[in-house]
């Protein structure tokens, strides 16, 4: 696992950064297109609505 702290609009936008806390495999975000790119939080649409963060079982699908 690696971390990466994203500083600046401008870094964000260079690196089309979707929101923390984004997760990336091989590069790919397995939860799809965000609204855009930014310094900004970002939601996941989960069984219970809306929320900062995917459910476990959802990390386990795309990691299967």
């Amino acid at each position: 696992m690696r971390h990466r702290r994203i500083r600046t609009a401008v870094e964000a936008e260079a690196v089309q950064f979707r929101g923390s806390p984004t997760i990336l495999i091989d590069g790919r975000d397995p939860f799809g297109a965000t609204g855009g790119v930014g310094l900004t939080c970002r939601l996941y649409a989960t069984p219970d609505g809306l929320q900062g963060f995917p459910t476990v079982a959802q990390l386990v699908a795309v990691l299967v």
